[in-house]
């Protein structure tokens, strides 16, 4: 069974379902495409911003595929290169009261990589922090992962890393 929750979000009732794929439906479109970074040590990029910690990612612009949207975010975001990209599965959202640029019904996709490289950090585009933390840690560092889609995902990340 796929976690479900109902969240307001901006004063909107929204829909969220998490389900563990690596293959994405057919007709949906993408708002997000996210990594869970992880470096040979197996602790996992985080990244502060104005809404406070999260993981790299952001918007596909028009043209990019999921790959090169994450291959972007990554490095704008976090100054670091990663390898080996595998969709570990997606939050299906339905927000029927949307009337921004993300519509009502979107995915926004979680990818597995390994980090090759780390740059100097500098403080430019939104990201003000960069850091390597324990996975074990995360629900501390981001409050969403604690939620019924956030558990979902943590639990496919830790099933991705151990297999």
């Amino acid at each position: 069974m796929n976690p479900k929750e109902t969240l307001v979000f901006d004063g909107r009732e929204v829909f969220l379902e998490w389900i563990e794929s690596d293959k994405l439906p057919e007709g949906i479109d993408i708002s997000q495409v996210t990594g869970f970074c992880i470096d040979n040590n197996g602790q996992i990029l985080i990244v502060k911003n104005k809404r406070g910690w999260g993981f790299p990612g952001g918007h596909p612009e028009k043209g990019e595929t999921p790959i090169e949207t994450l291959n972007r975010e990554v490095s704008e975001e976090a100054y670091a290169k990663i390898i080996e990209p595998k969709l570990i599965g997606y939050t299906e959202v339905r927000d029927p009261e949307n009337n921004s640029i993300e519509g009502k019904h979107y995915l926004q996709l979680r990818y597995l990589a390994k980090i090759s490289e780390l740059e100097e950090f500098h403080k430019e585009f939104e990201t003000s922090e960069r850091q390597l933390v324990s996975i074990d840690s995360l629900p501390q560092h981001i409050s969403w992962m604690t939620s019924p889609t956030g558990k979902g995902q943590l639990d496919t990340l830790l099933k991705n890393i151990k297999s």
